[in-house]
């Protein structure tokens, strides 16, 4: 989430750390655990710290920043969950840059797909998606 708010491309990051970008979108998505030494690499790269960058706690609490804006609380409800992107994205059979692009308000989705998430973790829309009517 920090890499898409600062605008650096996957490709650009991934490159500048040694790791292909596929490697680099497994960790974003929570699909591979990263390792310590690219903890670090990140957390410089990025200019804030491990902590700051690899935690369990909400973005908004992390870079209050972020707080404003977001059209829905999609990404913070799953990870307070415990729920991987790539785990999540999979359950509700779209693909991981499709449920990033909702989560991060560059995407708004269609209301079947709104329908589906409030399903799947039995919350209302109007809770997790704050344009739906």
């Amino acid at each position: 989430m920090l890499r898409k708010k600062r605008g650096v491309k996957q490709y650009d990051m991934a490159r500048a750390l040694g790791v292909s970008p596929s490697y680099l979108s497994k960790i974003e998505t929570g699909a591979q655990e990263p390792t310590e030494k690219f903890k670090s690499s990140c957390a410089k790269y990025l200019k804030t710290t491990v902590d700051r960058l690899f935690n369990e706690s909400a973005v908004e609490d992390i870079y209050p920043e972020f707080a404003n804006g977001l059209k829905n609380k999609l990404w913070a409800v799953r990870r307070e969950m415990g729920i991987k992107q790539y785990d999540f994205a999979k359950k509700l059979k779209v693909s991981t840059p499709f449920l990033s692009k909702v989560e991060l308000g560059l995407l708004e989705p269609p209301e079947d797909f709104k329908t589906l998430v409030s399903k799947v973790l039995k919350m209302e829309k109007n809770e997790l998606f704050l344009s739906s009517k």
